[in-house]
């Protein structure tokens, strides 16, 4: 049977494709974030607000990650690390001065291979995901570091349908 030339043709655009998408799809040890080697390839992030609490959760594609150091910031900045779990809590007179309500809050992670921000809204003692954020530095096939953006959501604190959906290009109408 004999192949035609677009054939062939797109038959190695495949697998040129492919051979590049394995190649930059190795993932990145992220020794600062665990206590054993690691991968971090699918960072995910979470804070929820207690009555004198404010608890950070910190996962790599579902399992927890232990000793990361996360930064957690209302009027204040506080650092913290993970536990076995992947929690962290940070108590809320620390995010503030002279005990005043808190209005928004920062939680940011970040190695050498991975960075995560979230930023929330404080409403109601909740609270409401405005911004979401994840970067990471993938090694090239010619040995270069290269910083590309995983995923970027943001939200409108008013609607919580669209809470975690968002553009990357309406940063600055913030």
């Amino acid at each position: 049977m004999a192949l035609s030339k677009p054939l062939i043709a797109v038959l190695a655009v495949l697998l040129v494709a492919g051979g590049g998408v394995a190649a930059t799809g190795v993932a990145q040890t992220d020794a600062s974030a665990s206590t054993s080697t690691g991968t971090v390839s699918a960072l995910e992030m979470d804070a929820t607000l207690g009555n004198e609490t404010v608890t950070v959760t910190v996962a790599d594609d579902g399992t927890p990650v232990e000793n990361a150091s996360i930064t957690v910031e209302g009027e204040d900045e506080v650092t913290v690390t993970t536990d076995a779990n992947g929690t962290a809590t940070v108590d809320r007179s620390a995010l503030t001065e002279d005990g005043e309500s808190l209005d928004e809050l920062e939680v940011e992670y970040e190695s050498d291979h991975a960075e995560g921000k979230l930023e929330f809204v404080v409403r109601d003692d909740s609270l409401t995901l405005v911004e979401e954020k994840y970067e990471y530095d993938v090694e090239s096939a010619d040995g270069d570091d290269e910083s590309g953006e995983h995923e970027e959501r943001e939200g409108d604190a008013d609607d919580e349908d669209d809470e975690r959906e968002g553009d990357a290009d309406d940063e600055d109408d913030e």
